[in-house]
């Protein structure tokens, strides 16, 4: 099983294979964009980060064979792993004649569909090291056990905890504004205000700075967002 930093697109409109997917890659260690729509997705490959794509042939506004086509065009580099019902040879072919790198028939199992897409990030070398455990002045955090432990103090990630918390040390740093936070970390999922994401590096704080009201390893940029040194 990979644990990894890698950011996964899922295209799909039915809600409860796309809930489905999401759960799974995330507990799997993958960052979800959800689209339900393919024009979305390809908007989504030319502005943020995508290492693989989950792309759905029957989708409400185009063809899946388009959109892999169109993001092929954007980015060669990026794996895509059809997910189709039209499981005959031919469909195959076709889909796999528009860029496709790999075609999986519905319904599938989700062991095989993880051992597909290992197998693609390994057949395009994308990076999946990531150190899963990190010292923040003297706490630990460990995104395998979805923990965060400084002396006394113990605190379990939610997954969205997680990924935010994964996505800052990613970045550290940089100043990184809110709205890079929702664009990445939620993505095309309902946005929160920024008194949400507020709330969340409150959390953080409370578990890794020594002194949570006078922060210096999780700091403000005033009218910007967020460093984390």
């Amino acid at each position: 099983m990979h644990k990894n930093g890698l950011t996964a697109m899922i295209v799909e409109d039915e809600e409860h294979i796309a809930d489905l997917l999401e759960t799974n890659l995330t507990i799997d260690g993958y960052q979800t964009i959800v689209c339900d729509l393919g024009e979305k997705a390809v908007e989504t490959v030319k502005f943020q980060h995508v290492d693989i794509v989950l792309l759905d042939v029957m989708l409400p506004d185009s063809s899946g064979i388009d959109i892999c086509r169109s993001i092929k065009h954007i980015r060669q580099d990026i794996p895509i792993l059809m997910l189709s019902a039209l499981g005959q040879s031919s469909d195959r072919i076709k889909g796999l004649k528009s860029g496709a790198d790999d075609y999986l028939p519905k319904p599938f199992e989700l062991e095989e569909l993880t051992l597909r897409m290992n197998n693609l990030i390994d057949r395009f070398g994308i990076d999946k090291t990531i150190k899963n455990e990190i010292e923040l002045g003297s706490a630990v955090i460990n995104f395998d056990q979805y923990t965060i432990n400084r002396d006394t103090a113990h605190h379990k990630l939610t997954s969205k905890e997680a990924l935010l918390l994964k996505f800052i040390v990613e970045h550290r740093g940089e100043v990184i504004s809110r709205q890079l936070i929702l664009d990445e970390v939620w993505g095309f999922e309902r946005f929160p205000n920024s008194r949400t994401i507020d709330n969340f590096i409150a959390t953080f704080r409370k578990f890794i700075e020594e002194n949570p009201g006078e922060p210096q390893i999780i700091t403000t940029v005033r009218g910007v967002g967020y460093r984390i040194s």
